[in-house]
């Protein structure tokens, strides 16, 4: 897959994160004020997540670590499995 694709499923996906959050009535900064409270309970700083990222993510295609993937389907209540899919990443299938 070239670059262009990864990008285009990228932001792809960062449009459909950006719709569970909307659907969920949540704003830029509630969702970092609680990947904030995630990444405190974990000690781990790498689940944290700025709005300025969260924006760059849901509007540019940037990719997220592993760590915000898994916080936001905390947050979202959503399934990790199925936002990994987004980005094209599937743990059922191998390569």
């Amino acid at each position: 897959m070239g670059g262009t694709a990864i990008y285009q499923r990228a932001r792809l996906a960062g449009k459909r994160l950006r719709r569970l959050r909307e659907k969920l009535g949540l704003t830029l900064r509630e969702v970092a004020f609680a990947s904030g409270q995630v990444a405190a309970r974990r000690r781990n700083p790498a689940f944290k997540i700025v709005a300025s990222r969260l924006h760059e993510i849901e509007v540019r295609g940037a990719t997220p670590s592993i760590y915000r993937l898994y916080c936001l389907a905390c947050i979202y209540q959503h399934d990790l499995r199925k936002i990994l899919r987004w980005y094209g990443v599937e743990l059922d299938r191998r390569p």
